[in-house]
């Protein structure tokens, strides 16, 4: 086991470039698992487990697979007084906050619509970075901030004429999803812990996570009620955390070797691979006004991948 960590740790030496062709492979597969993690919440959240218990599930699942593959590679270590704000925020804004957003509202979204506001975190990143001034104020990065959001106003407009707003209410609650990761991804980038690993990161992310969730769940669910039975949900939910094993170490990773921008164009694939799994899974249909909001996001995460 290592001792204990802080940000003063001694810094390793940058890792080495990645192959291009490496790079774009791994991206298709990260894009492709944040949509299916999108459309295997949709099926669990129509269960009828609690929302809660759902993503207590699904948090332990992963901090008990990120920690053992840590333990395997004998990189355990005990984190330092700095470090655990670090795991404490990310936590929230990685797991517990987006999690529960999306258990929320997947039975009124369809999944198509759930991965277009998913895909919003890069513009929410940028203009995040923007105000930080930790990006360049162009006139590219402000225009993909404008069709972000533009694209958010094109469904969510007609919404507001139907009766009880149809799913305008729906869709704002949506909107926290995009804005933790895009916060989260900025606070990594700029806070990330000195002498640790993607692996190890993850583990201590998905670990404090967990003990973040668990007094809240003992306090309003009491004690699990272990079954051996397996139904839909389980399954629904052994796929999205097999999911995010994969999708979160290549995210990790790419961010390591390849840097910030290139791997924001994930959500390129990730965007119309929850449109594909909701058309197969769901036979889901979307109307022009989705399609042309689609349209619009994807100039916008052009424009956010371009340099200057």
């Amino acid at each position: 086991m290592q001792p204990p960590l802080t940000d003063s740790a001694p810094k390793r030496p940058p890792p080495p470039p990645m192959r291009p062709l490496v790079a774009s492979a791994l991206l298709v597969v990260m894009g492709s698992m944040w949509g299916l993690q999108f459309a295997m919440l949709k099926i669990a959240a129509g269960s009828g487990y609690s929302d809660m218990s759902l993503m207590m599930l699904a948090i332990s699942l992963l901090a008990v697979i990120f920690l053992a593959i840590t333990a395997v590679r004998g990189e355990l270590y005990r984190p330092g007084r700095q470090l655990l704000r670090f795991f404490v925020v990310t936590g929230a804004l990685g797991y517990i906050i987006p999690l529960l957003t999306v258990l929320w509202v997947a039975e009124t979204l369809s999944t198509g619509v759930l991965s277009m506001m998913g895909s919003l975190a890069p513009v929410v990143a940028v203009l995040i970075a923007l105000y930080l001034r930790t990006e360049p104020v162009s006139g590219k990065r402000l225009a993909a901030v404008g069709l972000g959001l533009l694209s958010v106003l094109v469904i969510l407009l007609p919404q507001l004429d139907l009766p009880g707003y149809g799913a305008a209410p729906w869709m704002l609650i949506a909107l926290a999803v995009p804005l933790c990761f895009g916060i989260e991804s900025v606070y990594i980038a700029r806070h990330w812990p000195e002498g640790l690993n993607p692996m190890q990161v993850l583990a201590g992310e998905s670990v404090f996570a967990c003990l973040l969730v668990a007094p809240v769940y003992l306090l309003v669910q009491g004690l699990p009620d272990i079954t051996l039975a397996w139904t839909g949900a389980e399954a629904a939910i052994a796929v999205f955390v097999a999911a995010g094993v994969v999708e979160s170490t290549i995210y990790f990773v790419l961010i390591r070797r390849t840097g910030g921008v290139f791997v924001q164009f994930g959500t390129f694939v990730s965007l119309f691979a929850g449109i594909g799994w909701g058309i197969v899974l769901f036979s889901e249909t979307h109307s022009a006004l989705v399609w042309g909001a689609v349209g619009l996001l994807v100039v916008a995460l052009w424009l956010v991948g371009r340099q200057g």
